[in-house]
């Protein structure tokens, strides 16, 4: 089993709920196939550390239950998939798209 690690750029979020598109937009949250929550709302959540915002989802990583934790380098970072078994723990993951 997978589990599911959500960023906006590169801070993680914790506490990931939907939100209105109307309200997503007044946020600033830009649309993508990667942050629909449903058909009426997007992803969105708060930081895990720091103030407690709101920021949207921008990256949606599943992170295995028993990784290999080979060192990060350029095939996490400019990895194109979901799916992240490295040392970072999806923080870097497709980060150079």
């Amino acid at each position: 089993m997978a589990t599911a690690k959500y960023f906006c750029g590169t801070t993680a979020l914790k506490n990931v709920f939907g939100l209105h598109n109307a309200q997503f937009a007044a946020i600033g949250g830009q649309r993508s196939k990667h942050n629909r929550y449903d058909g009426y709302s997007r992803m969105v959540g708060h930081t895990a550390i720091g103030p407690d915002a709101i920021m949207p989802v921008t990256r949606t990583i599943f992170y295995k239950s028993n990784p290999s934790l080979h060192k990060c380098d350029a095939r996490c970072v400019n990895a194109t998939g979901h799916d992240c078994e490295c040392s970072c723990g999806g923080e870097n993951h497709g980060r150079g798209n």
